[in-house]
């Protein structure tokens, strides 16, 4: 029986078309992955399904019921639920506390509890979840990877049927990790769950049916063997790397500009990067690899100091830049190019590349010449623009700043794949003029085609380095870190 079915589900966000006629079905005690790299829509469908956006087009089913537009409490009543990214609790109540009042949202005032109803239904999540011996201990005091196990706890003390789990190892150590998954696999067999996962061999370890999501559109779905040797699967993980203009095998010798030694990050009480050693020097693109979930964005705001180190050094040049804000930093001539772009709400093209810019070679007028559809747009607020010419216009901001190094985080990301091609090849032009970048990219052939000099991060560690060239001479290497299907025993 179909537990949840979305059929044809399109959302379009302006001029971006995030999820476009998207179906899939889950049945009762399925467990459905949803991978697809960055901006593929993977949380678009979530917030659909769990009530909290409607869709464009497209209808939304649990069980016979059509649900799509109905708000996430009534759907948490009907037996939906759903974790988050972020762990999203009550950190100032004690744990228990914290199911108490996940377990009466969810009856609302038609099915009350006796206490003693209420207090068993309690202590058997927290046993479930294995926080029984924390019962009264305040959220707040509890580990990343202990905030994660009470927010599954929250969802099952909400009698759940169908439990929507976003990315429920983001950011834990390896242990963690390791009794996370181990919680997960052991939810009741007639739980239907949906999985966004980056850790690929536990996404596809634990799935019966996996749906791959590609630029809104569902690119192939089946059972995880035959999804894993999918050539267009492959592919988009992978890439091809066979039409890039690979640069050659060894690294050019030039002046260092940035150098980064042993750094550690995190968020709250989850390390992320565990002991970063790179070298970014002048005049080159440096491509930072790794699937999703693998500290790319923590790498690049920790250098940009929107995070600040946990350990480690940073220096820009000679300068020790460790501990220095973001805004000196931009003044030592950072520039930033955001994940997701990041437009500034009520201002034109044209006013964002004024605040923008700093004295240079490159002028407001220069990048006119680079990007003329930005001058046409120049009288448009930058919020009504296309996902494409939003993405011109963040690297035209990064630009007029007139940096020493670019900070590009996933600029591919949300972009067809003509604009992913014209991003790529706008990055060269970059390159041969002397600008120095270091790009956070998971977009392989991308990345490989314009770049220097390649590191590959997994689990918040450098696991590879070398030049396009050498690493396509250990494709292997390509296949184990950034593919589908590594040769690695599954939960």
């Amino acid at each position: 029986m179909s537990e949840v079915r979305v059929e044809q589900v399109s959302k379009r966000f302006g001029g971006l078309l995030a999820l476009n006629r998207v179906s899939l079905e889950a049945r009762s005690g399925e467990r459905r992955a949803i991978i697809g790299p960055n901006g593929a829509g993977k949380t678009t469908l979530f917030r659909i399904i769990s009530g909290e956006m409607s869709p464009t087009e497209g209808q939304v089913y649990l069980g016979s019921k059509r649900i799509d537009g109905t708000p996430p409490e009534h759907l948490a009543r009907s037996g939906l639920a759903r974790t988050f990214q972020h762990s999203s609790i009550f950190p100032e109540l004690s744990l228990a506390e914290n199911l108490t009042l996940s377990a009466l949202a969810a009856r609302g005032q038609t099915h009350r509890l006796s206490r003693m109803q209420l207090e068993k239904k309690v202590f058997e999540v927290l046993a479930q979840v294995g926080l029984e011996d924390k019962a009264h201990q305040p959220a707040a005091d509890l580990s990343h990877g202990e905030k994660r196990q009470l927010e599954i706890g929250l969802a099952l003390a909400q009698n759940t049927r169908v439990l929507l789990l976003d990315e429920p190892l983001a950011g834990l150590a390896g242990a963690e990790r390791r009794h996370m998954a181990e919680l997960i696999a052991r939810l009741p067999q007639q739980l239907t769950l949906l999985l966004i996962e980056h850790n690929l061999d536990f996404a596809l370890g634990l799935a019966h049916q996996v749906s791959v999501l590609h630029y809104g559109e569902l690119l192939a779905e089946g059972q995880p063997d035959a999804v894993v040797k999918d050539p267009k699967v492959q592919e988009v993980y992978v890439g091809q790397a066979a039409s890039a203009q690979i640069n050659p095998k060894d690294r050019p010798q030039k002046p260092v500009l940035l150098r980064v030694k042993g750094l550690k990050a995190g968020y709250g009480g989850a390390l992320v990067l565990e002991g970063v050693d790179l070298e970014v020097r002048q005049g080159e693109v440096v491509a930072l690899l790794g699937r999703n979930g693998m500290g790319k964005t923590t790498l690049i705001h920790t250098l940009m100091g929107l995070m600040h180190p946990m350990g480690g050094e940073v220096r820009l040049e000679q300068q020790e830049i460790t501990s220095l804000p973001p805004q000196s930093r931009a003044a030592l001539g950072i520039s930033l190019v955001p994940q997701g772009r990041r437009m500034l709400s009520e201002l034109l093209v044209e006013e964002e590349l004024i605040l923008a810019q700093r004295p240079g070679p490159w002028s407001i007028e220069k990048i006119y010449q680079l990007f003329p559809r930005l001058e046409e747009r120049g009288r448009f607020y930058s919020t009504s623009l296309s996902g494409g010419e939003q993405q011109m216009l963040a690297l035209s901001r990064a630009l007029v700043a007139n940096p020493r190094l670019v900070l590009m985080d996933e600029p591919s990301e949300g972009l067809s794949p003509l604009m992913v091609k014209h991003v790529g090849e706008i990055i060269h032009e970059l390159r041969q003029s002397g600008e120095t970048i270091l790009l956070a990219e998971q977009n392989v052939d991308l990345a490989l085609g314009v770049a220097d000099y390649v590191y590959i991060l997994e689990h918040g560690q450098l696991v590879f380095e070398g030049t396009p060239g050498q690493i396509l001479q250990q494709r292997h290497r390509l296949q184990e870190y950034l593919g589908v299907g590594k040769e690695e025993a599954r939960l």
